[in-house]
């Protein structure tokens, strides 16, 4: 594998990691409704995370604008992304996995409410 290879190889996955903790981040503010609804506990400190929120809108914009480079990279892209563990097949299986994943951090914040609401 040459260096061009190498380094396409090391972008795509730095995108696809960056994607990921951009999503994580985006919702800080919103961690708490899901820890109360996931395990049912709640705790004071809790009601402190909400003043990330204003972080919400950036990490989103960072997260779609890198997970969009990293499809770039692996669909449209000139620039072979080449590893020797997996094929460039399973490399799109696990870009969709980390889709479902990141959506899903993406978008609790909006669907949560709408789902507790159900459950009441």
């Amino acid at each position: 594998m040459s260096s061009f290879q190498k380094n396409s190889n090391a972008r795509f996955w730095t995108m696809c990691t960056t994607a990921v903790a951009a999503a994580v981040a985006s919702t800080l503010c919103c961690i708490a409704p899901l820890f109360y609804l996931l395990f049912g506990i709640s705790s004071s400190w809790l009601v402190s995370l909400n003043e990330y929120s204003f972080l919400q809108i950036p990490m989103l914009i960072i997260s779609l604008g890198a997970f969009g480079y990293g499809f770039w990279l692996l669909n449209f892209s000139n620039k072979i992304i080449c590893s020797k563990y997996f094929s460039r097949k399973t490399l799109q299986i696990l870009y969709w996995i980390m889709a479902i994943v990141i959506g899903f951090f993406l978008t609790y914040p909006y669907v949560l409410p709408y789902i507790l609401e159900l459950i009441e």
